[in-house]
């Protein structure tokens, strides 16, 4: 189950990095791993399955390393009453399940197997309780917490009092975020930049950064959506280009690969089971994606209707963003009709489509949108930056959106657990019960004090730092890396003083 237990073997400091299907998060890490060694760091992997060692490396199983998967074989048999009333339980799957249902994927476990889904909770938590009692890592290192996995981890650092370190790219183009809650609740960590902000305690670059883009919000892109990212690219619906290619062969031939080699992990990666069965069903989308956008592009609009609005955007799904950080805004109808028939009959709510989300609803939900009298269905590449300039407030998932609507001083109301919710014309609302209200704040609010919105905005640029993160496109950009490789250092001191002071 572990490799070789490199804590046993010298007396530096431990970093376990988590890998999963995520593409190219291996290779990342593997290349990360030099810069964190010349720190004074070693490196631990905990790892989902094996799928990572034949899509992304040389098809042999990393050294200092534990795979889920090993773990869930050595344990076999399980006993019948093989489950706790430990928590998370069944609330930690709900993410993967959330990717399951929406994808139309099917879970990779059957129900009558020997490893189900009902095992993987108290198995994870074990799992991750080995893994941390023989390497006692002083920080575990991934991106946003988005699955059980990051999340079994996750809990358990929390428990041990270490930081789970999330990369990220940040919202400010040209710069990257490392949280240490895994980005989770990140905006408390934010509030007290923002206490120092206002008592002037913050680098004088950052009120710099701060002020450049509130001036330049309209036309500034963050790094994930410009070409070739992972947000920009999501955006396609274009079934040549994304398939026809000698990339997708070359996946699918590495898929294949695994299949042969490791026949028993794919019964027991409870994530992702067959990786063909699994592009299978990632294509079927796309192409139900495509020929759907030919029935539902009637129903876009290009403007609003004369009048006062709130804007609200639509969401990519599944995503950490919404099936992590406000789970209970994932059925977007509902979202969308609670916030509409909570409006005064002299606002109508505008609901934009999202470029990366364009026609992946059936088209009964977009018929249903174009029956509600006072919703306006706006098509993706209408301006949503001019639209929120345009509107009395905005409305959002934890979305990009809602962070530049509140670099611009509108009012914004964030559903769910969002970084930007310590600003002061934000307000973040965890059920459609709190929905009301905050739209009663958001239409008769005064105008938010430019000084203030300047305070915490600094206060986020003082959070992020220069760099670059994409695990794809980051690699073998060593200048990239050091960037990364050095925030997560000052993550982790500053974490060392936070346990020492506690």
């Amino acid at each position: 189950m572990i490799g070789n237990d490199v804590s046993s073997s010298c007396s530096k400091p431990v970093i376990l990095c988590l890998v999963n299907a995520a593409a190219y998060s291996r290779t990342y890490f593997q290349q990360l791993e030099p810069l964190l060694k010349g720190l004074g760091y070693e490196v631990a992997y905990a790892l989902d399955s094996h799928l990572s060692d034949v899509m992304y490396s040389d098809g042999l199983p990393l050294a200092n390393a534990a795979y889920f998967t090993d773990y869930c074989r050595s344990r076999m048999p399980l006993p019948d009453d093989y489950t706790d009333d430990c928590q998370p339980g069944w609330s930690l799957l709900f993410s993967d399940f959330d990717r399951f249902l929406t994808m139309n994927i099917r879970p990779a476990l059957k129900a009558d197997g020997p490893l189900r889904y009902e095992h993987i909770p108290k198995l994870l938590r074990e799992f991750f309780d080995d893994a941390f009692d023989r390497w006692k890592p002083v920080a575990v290192l991934y991106e946003q917490a988005s699955n059980s996995f990051a999340l079994s981890a996750h809990a358990r650092a929390k428990k041990e009092g270490i930081p789970f370190c999330s990369i990220a790219p940040a919202r400010i183009p040209g710069r990257i975020e490392v949280s240490s809650t895994g980005g989770i609740e990140d905006y408390k960590t934010l509030a007290e930049h923002c206490k120092k902000a206002r008592d002037r305690q913050i680098d004088q670059s950052s009120w710099r950064i701060a002020a450049e883009y509130i001036a330049q919000v309209d036309t500034a892109v963050p790094d994930y959506m410009k070409a070739g990212q992972a947000g920009e690219m999501l955006s396609r619906i274009g079934l040549l280009g994304r398939y026809a290619n000698i990339s997708k062969l070359k996946h699918l031939g590495r898929a294949w690969q695994y299949r042969r080699k490791y026949p028993e992990d794919i019964a027991l990666a409870y994530q992702h089971g067959d990786p063909f069965k699994l592009s299978w069903a990632y294509f079927m989308r796309a192409l139900r994606r495509r020929i759907r956008f030919t029935f539902v592009r009637e129903f876009y609009k290009l403007k609003p209707r004369h009048g006062r609005f709130i804007l609200y955007p639509l969401h990519f799904h599944p995503e950490a963003s919404t099936s992590v950080l406000a789970p209970d805004f994932i059925d977007e109808m509902h979202v969308i009709k609670s916030i509409a028939f909570r409006l005064p009959s002299s606002v109508r709510l505008v609901v934009k489509e999202h470029p990366s989300a364009v026609a992946m609803q059936p088209r009964e939900f977009y018929r249903q949108l174009s029956e509600l009298p006072n919703v306006d269905l706006l098509a993706s590449h209408v301006s949503a930056k001019r639209l929120a300039r345009e509107s009395v407030g905005v409305v959002c998932v934890t979305s990009t959106l809602g962070f530049e609507a509140a670099a611009m001083g509108k009012p914004v109301i964030a559903l769910g657990d969002v970084l930007y919710g310590y600003f002061p014309n934000v307000r973040m609302v965890q059920t459609c019960a709190g929905i009301g209200a905050a739209l009663e704040w958001a239409l008769n609010c005064p105008d938010c004090p430019p000084q203030e919105v300047l305070e915490a905005m600094a206060a986020y640029a003082e959070f992020t730092a220069a760099g670059a993160f994409d695990f794809k496109a980051s690699l073998g950009d060593t200048v990239a890396l050091q960037s990364v490789a050095r925030l997560l250092n000052d993550r982790i001191a500053v974490g060392k003083c936070r346990v020492s002071a506690d």
